[in-house]
């Protein structure tokens, strides 16, 4: 058997129960368990039946002192003796039970499978350690000796994520897994939903991880702990997809990766709950805000911070923070916020929807162009044909790479496929103008002008368009 600290933890670790009080006169350690309503004490001691019957009485006669310590009325008192002594005895009010049981293995109160993988590996720490977890008057810390397996499990996932795309960059020099995991306006507004989800398991670099991971692990145990661990799989993937959803209505261009926005809505869940349960104190607040603030200022060295998916995280998770508290808030409120959240996702759809965007990779291979590094721009391009990802812009690109190697036949080939394929784009509606015009072809070129999207974003080919007219 365990000793009676380390016991009480494992109690605490395992189960729904809570360190309540430590009476240091008759050495007894008080746990609770709020939802039901019953308490837990831990003691060691060898009592006759005169010493166990006088410590029922007194439990009977403090059982409102007892209420009033533990914030709720309590039903039913469970006394467990780390002896060797063996002997079960009940007792019973009107409105309390008091059991007496002896426990030679804690499997008897701990009923997670987890336990006994925890136990067979782990090396007991003195007395002074479970002390000190236990009685610690943190407000995190109660929930930070929880067994979290949802935390744990997303820790886990994001950890395997990031080892597998450092193995795919930096030993295979390839970005594929980043490609097909990240979220992109093109591809997400293509049909590809699926992206808002994987890319919240997925990180550009070993800090961007750090960041993110150090803050999933604090509130993910928070939130796990406050509620459970489906609560925290909800708020995480909800967060995390209408979050990079919201940002596609801002964010067109590149890709967007990383678990912040999920972050961010575990934050917003876990405010929202302190302000409804009104557990919320200064040292508390400022503590919450010192670790986002420290996140904010370090993520600023990391590029490209999304801050649309902050913002959108940060929202869905003060929603959820309110439907999750159906019964401690008005039913009006609850109903708004589920309106509310419908709304905000619907939105940010609609909004995403009416911008228009490039395929990354077509984005990379034009970057890489206009800078002039037409190798690393054919390479690009030669992927995305490969991967049947091909474009418009592919094409057009790829033309254009064969005219500025010499060869005019293939470039002028690849340029009209790219303008088949899709009149709007304008690069290569510009290249057919102006071979429509030189030829003196003004009827097409005027066909190929009322073909274009409007208003037209090409500078050059607006003052083509305004020459024809």
């Amino acid at each position: 058997m365990k000793n009676k600290w380390q016991a009480a933890f494992e109690v605490a670790k395992y189960t729904n129960y809570d360190f309540l009080h430590y009476d240091q006169d008759t050495d007894m350690i008080w746990l609770k368990d709020r939802k039901k309503k019953t308490l837990l004490c831990l003691l060691d001691m060898d009592l006759s039946d005169r010493e166990l019957e006088s410590i029922t009485d007194n439990i009977f006669n403090s059982a409102d002192n007892l209420s009033a310590i533990a914030g709720f009325p309590v039903k039913t008192i469970n006394l467990y003796h780390l002896t060797e002594k063996k002997f079960t005895r009940k007792f019973k009010s009107k409105t309390l039970r008091v059991n007496h049981r002896t426990v030679s293995n804690l499997e008897k109160i701990i009923s997670n499978p987890f336990y006994k993988i925890d136990m067979k590996y782990k090396k007991p720490k003195d007395d002074a350690f479970y002390k000190r977890r236990l009685m610690s008057r943190h407000p995190f810390e109660k929930y930070m000796i929880k067994f979290t397996p949802m935390t744990l499990l997303f820790v886990t996932l994001n950890t395997i994520v990031l080892l597998i795309n450092l193995i795919f960059v930096h030993l295979f020099n390839t970005y594929g897994l980043t490609n097909l995991l990240a979220v992109s306006h093109y591809e997400v507004a293509s049909g590809e939903y699926y992206r808002l989800v994987t890319s919240t398991f997925l990180h550009v670099g070993v800090s961007h991880f750090l960041f993110n991971i150090f803050a999933l692990y604090i509130l993910g145990k928070f939130v796990e702990g406050i509620y459970t661990p489906w609560h925290l799989l909800i708020t995480y993937l909800a967060a995390g997809a209408i979050s990079s959803l919201f940002s596609l209505v801002f964010i067109t261009e590149g890709i967007s990766l990383g678990a912040s926005g999920a972050v961010y809505g575990l934050l917003g869940l876990i405010i929202v709950h302190l302000l409804i349960t009104r557990k919320i104190k200064a040292k508390l607040l400022i503590q919450i805000i010192a670790v986002f603030a420290a996140v904010s200022v370090l993520s600023m060295f990391v590029a490209n911070v999304n801050h649309y998916a902050h913002i959108g995280g940060l929202i869905t998770g003060v929603l959820l923070g309110v439907i999750f508290n159906f019964r401690r808030v008005k039913l009006k409120y609850t109903i708004i916020a589920a309106a509310v959240l419908i709304l905000f996702t619907m939105f940010s759809h609609y909004g995403m929807n009416r911008q228009t965007s490039i395929h990354p990779m077509d984005d990379e291979a034009l970057y890489y162009y206009e800078k002039g590094d037409y190798d690393a721009a054919l390479e690009v391009v030669n992927n995305s044909i490969n991967k049947d990802a091909a474009t418009d812009m592919t094409y057009y690109l790829l033309g254009k790479l064969y005219l500025e190697a010499g060869n005019e036949e293939k470039g002028q080939q690849y340029v009209d496929q790219s303008y088949e394929m899709d009149p709007s784009n304008e690069l290569a509606a510009k290249e057919k103008i102006l071979e429509f015009r030189k030829n003196q072809d003004y009827d097409n070129m005027n066909a190929a002008i009322d073909k274009l999207e409007t208003p037209v974003e090409d500078e050059e080919l607006q003052i083509l368009i305004d020459e024809a007219n």
